[in-house]
């Protein structure tokens, strides 16, 4: 083996070594794959009907329940149709449709610091 060879061949493993636990990393963290959804367990009470459509909700029920909060709380004016409680009729489980989903898209709600949901 030549000097230049031997040269091609230390960068070679200098790179694998550099790579290695990136690449480790990136396989772990399900980089190459995509993740499970998580397995809600839906609503059972209530009228089998949300406030507002299943796709909206699941996009926008932070942003729909903080402008319920200001213009409750800051606002004083009565919201039951997006008032928190009334989340608690059809979602009583919080740890098997809050949590998980939250869990999946790991996002830590300000919600449960003041609100109980069992």
């Amino acid at each position: 083996m030549n000097g230049r060879q031997a040269g091609v061949a230390l960068v070679a493993a200098i790179m694998l070594f550099v790579a290695t636990p990136i690449i480790y990393t990136a396989a772990g963290n399900g980089l190459f794959r995509k993740p499970p959804k998580p397995e809600l367990v839906l609503p059972v009470g209530g009228d089998g009907k949300c406030v507002e459509v299943t796709d909206y909700m699941r996009a926008n029920h932070m942003k729909l329940l903080v402008h319920a909060r200001d213009r409750i709380v800051r606002g004083g004016e009565l919201l039951p149709k997006y008032h928190i409680e009334g989340c608690k009729n059809c979602h009583n489980k919080r740890a098997e449709f809050c949590d998980r989903c939250h869990s999946y898209a790991g996002v830590k709600p300000e919600c449960f610091e003041c609100h109980y949901l069992p």
